[in-house]
């Protein structure tokens, strides 16, 4: 897999979904505090899946060394 330089596009919205994941996990504590489970855990699965949008780059990175490491070519 060459290398190559990130966009200021793709760093931009890693770091709005990231800002997003620690948003979220702050407002699902909140629900969370108010008795409302239930939103409260949608609102934390909205958080780690932000998070998990946040590191797109850097899991494909992961999956391809793995699947190298598995299927040589």
């Amino acid at each position: 897999m060459k290398q190559r330089k990130r966009s200021t596009g793709e760093l931009i919205s890693s770091v709005a979904f990231f800002g997003a994941a620690i948003w979220l996990g702050f407002e699902g504590k909140i629900f969370m505090e108010d008795g409302q489970v239930i939103k409260g855990l949608a609102v934390y699965i909205g958080a780690f899946l932000s998070l998990l949008a946040a590191m797109r780059f850097t899991i494909q990175r992961l999956v391809y060394r793995v699947s190298e490491a598995i299927w040589p070519k």
